[in-house]
């Protein structure tokens, strides 16, 4: 009898240790001055990538004539936005400004709707895949 009590306290401890655990790693613990920094810069030197992403999305979407136009207007409308955001991350950088946190002032609706969302960083060139997974096959 005494080993079960002792089974059972060793059995709560553990599963109370391992539920305290997640309290010490909050969810917005990777989001520090330096990142707002980094997510700053990149938005003021990069954020002219929104153009061909912009013409690159309407173009599969909705046509070549969409596309040049979408390419002007939303493209420099998202543009200046990014500029517009890195500088102000960039000028308050060493401060929690938003919300007295480091996240982004934008909303990032990229899991559910990368169109009009913004993503932390900006768009890259080239091809990369708008997926988290891969379709080939590794050994």
């Amino acid at each position: 009898m005494k080993n079960r009590y002792l089974l059972l306290a060793i059995a709560l401890l553990t599963v109370s240790t391992v539920a305290m655990g997640d309290i010490h790693s909050p969810p917005g613990h990777h989001f520090q001055w330096s990142r707002k920094l980094s997510r700053g810069v990149g938005n003021v030197l990069f954020g002219w990538l929104e153009y061909p992403t912009v013409w690159r999305k309407s173009n599969s979407s909705d046509g070549a004539v969409a596309a040049a136009s979408d390419f002007l207007v939303e493209g420099t409308r998202r543009t200046l936005a990014r500029a517009v955001y890195g500088i102000y991350e960039v000028s308050t950088f060493p401060v929690p400004s938003w919300k007295c946190t480091y996240r982004p002032p934008y909303g990032t609706k990229e899991n559910i709707d990368s169109w009009w969302g913004y993503t932390e960083f900006p768009p890259q060139l080239g091809f990369r895949s708008e997926v988290p997974y891969s379709r080939s096959q590794g050994w």
